[in-house]
């Protein structure tokens, strides 16, 4: 069980992938069907827990054993959001314990994430999630630099008008943590979907929170 003290926490920033969804095994799972289809060498000794929290561009650096054409780039994409699609409709799942950690939550809240806003709201709206508003969906996927870049963070604590000690940012993932800790933050701890998702290294030790249902604020 995670608590903090009373008045500590005045705010809850989320990331989205690992976090609120479990979808960090299926962006991995995308990209090697995608490169299994079009027959790319690729280094099948990474596993998904090595890519969490990576934009696409450095899972394509990780896993390449090859270098890419142009076109083969843009067939490979094509391919990768076309696997994305499928498996999201089909494999995508909430975090254990989410939905109800987010009803008795009553703090103001934040999504900061490296996916698309579009992408967030879709998912929210399949798992019949409407407590974040639009403007409360920050994206690093556009003007905002992306994570391990502080900006999303720093935009969320401007939003929020409150100290960063007073702001919880829960991650999943060491370039998440780098974003939050580069902002400043000091509240920070890992979801780990009860260790399925804990890399066996890890760059920054900080609490873990299994499931939702063991965090009290």
């Amino acid at each position: 069980m995670i608590s903090f003290k009373k008045k500590e926490i005045l705010a809850i920033i989320f990331d989205f992938d690992g976090v609120i969804v479990n979808s960090e095994p299926l962006w991995f799972k995308a990209a090697t069907l995608s490169l299994d289809k079009l027959k790319y060498n690729y280094n099948k000794k990474i596993t998904y827990k090595e890519t969490i929290g990576m934009v696409s561009e450095k899972v394509w650096n990780l896993l390449l054993k090859q270098d890419l054409t142009a076109q083969q780039k843009i067939k490979l994409d094509n391919y990768y959001r076309k696997n994305l699609e499928v498996l999201f409709e089909k494999n995508l799942k909430l975090s254990r314990g989410i939905k109800n950690f987010l009803k008795r939550n009553n703090l103001p809240i934040r999504i900061v994430s490296n996916a698309p806003t579009k992408y967030i709201q879709n998912s929210l709206k399949k798992f019949k999630i409407d407590i974040f508003k639009k403007k409360q969906i920050i994206s690093c996927s556009g003007i905002l630099l992306p994570k391990p870049k502080p900006d999303g963070y720093l935009k969320a604590i401007s939003d929020l008008e409150l100290s960063r000690k007073n702001v919880l940012v829960i991650e999943d993932s060491d370039t998440g943590i780098a974003a939050a800790k580069a902002a400043k933050i000091k509240n920070i701890i890992r979801h780990t979907h009860n260790n399925e998702n804990l890399p066996r290294f890890t760059k920054y030790e900080i609490p873990i929170l299994k499931s939702f249902n063991d965090l009290y604020l």
